[in-house]
């Protein structure tokens, strides 16, 4: 009897995410109205939260996100504030504001978005982030 080899394959989600941390003192749909202005994108807020539940306290935190698809180019774009109804969505980032979070960026170089988004109107600070966050799997 002849003896069959099994294999097994898996696929790993190896989406390229870029996330940077940014400092403003603008209110959220002032800063996403900067943002679609200088990347000629239209980030718009989604009708549901995304909800993130806090390791300490085990309680559900709920925080606006505006995204955009940018179908030609297949990338996502996604602007969350950090803190929202006193907590903060990385506790340990609260010099951060806002998080951009962008999925299969293949218009941009690193170092470019990085200095472009230094020349925006409100934005202070600018903050590539490498560590892996714990909300990006609740973005879609």
């Amino acid at each position: 009897m002849k003896k069959t080899k099994r294999y097994e394959l898996t696929f790993e989600d190896d989406t390229a995410i870029e996330v940077y941390g940014l400092s403003s003192a603008y209110i959220d749909y002032r800063l996403a109205w900067e943002l679609n202005s200088f990347f000629t994108i239209q980030l718009e807020k989604m009708e549901e939260k995304m909800e993130v539940e806090d390791r300490k306290t085990k309680l559900l935190n709920s925080f606006f996100v505006y995204f955009f698809s940018d179908e030609e180019n297949w990338t996502e774009y996604y602007l969350i504030r950090n803190k929202q109804e006193n907590c903060y969505l990385v506790t340990g980032m609260q010099f951060v504001d806002y998080f951009l979070v962008i999925k299969e960026n293949k218009t941009y170089s690193s170092e470019e978005l990085l200095s472009s988004l230094r020349t925006i109107n409100g934005i202070v600070a600018v903050f590539p982030i490498d560590e892996e966050l714990d909300f990006i799997e609740h973005l879609s």
